[in-house]
């Protein structure tokens, strides 16, 4: 089965080739370090592209997965994370007329929402993840952390130049919400809301991939 080390976010790129893509991250906080997550997975700017190519069997010698493969797999992700402990009411949607794909669920801490992040990777991949906090929240400091612990670049420099162009056009999205103001942000990429209790950053991802920018951020809350 494709799916023991490929995601559906990672069927759906080999789909693009020359296309362009957004992933959007969007996460709210509650004062106890709970909250809600919507990843949402959005190649509609491609999708008279992609629907030439759904009818092939391959591109550039890689698989075009079918729409029922694609349905399989990411059916297989939402029961993992329905499974995962501190995770609850569990939505996807795959809308492959504008080719977006979304899931999003309740968590109690940023434990069970790291937990969440893992399942969108191999089985070996997600066993290292575990072992990293892609998300912190130190509920005495007041203090949310979102790290990223990928470095990419070195087997990026190893694809083929025609792969590369995947990314040109990616974009990486993270919107954070809180129930306190926002004091500060050390990511001056991020743009704090006019409420201060939102947070929008919005990265090329092939600028991620060669580290020249980051969604890594350390945001402090009002006591």
């Amino acid at each position: 089965m494709v799916k023991k080390g490929i995601t559906i976010i990672f069927l759906s790129f080999l789909l693009l080739l020359t296309g362009c893509f957004e992933i959007v991250e969007e996460v709210s906080f509650n004062k106890d370090g709970s909250g809600h997550v919507t990843l949402t997975l959005n190649l509609s700017r491609s999708k008279t592209k992609l629907n030439s190519m759904m009818l092939l069997d391959s591109i550039n010698n890689y698989k075009v997965p079918s729409e029922v493969e694609i349905q399989q797999h990411f059916t297989e992700i939402t029961n993992t994370i329905k499974e995962t402990k501190g995770i609850s009411n569990v939505t996807n949607s795959l809308n492959f007329k504008e080719f977006i794909y979304t899931i999003s669920c309740d968590f109690t801490s940023v434990e069970a929402l790291n937990m969440v992040i893992s399942n969108f990777s191999s089985k070996s991949e997600a066993e290292k993840i575990k072992q990293y906090k892609h998300f912190s929240f130190d509920k005495d400091k007041h203090k949310f952390t979102r790290n990223y612990h990928y470095d990419l670049a070195k087997e990026f420099n190893k694809t083929k130049m025609a792969d590369r162009k995947i990314f040109e056009n990616a974009t990486f999205t993270t919107i954070y919400r809180f129930t306190d103001p926002i004091i500060s942000s050390k990511n001056t990429t991020a743009k704090i809301s006019g409420n201060k209790k939102a947070i929008f950053l919005k990265v090329n991802a092939q600028d991620i991939i060669t580290n020249k920018n980051s969604i890594k951020n350390q945001i402090q809350l009002q006591d």
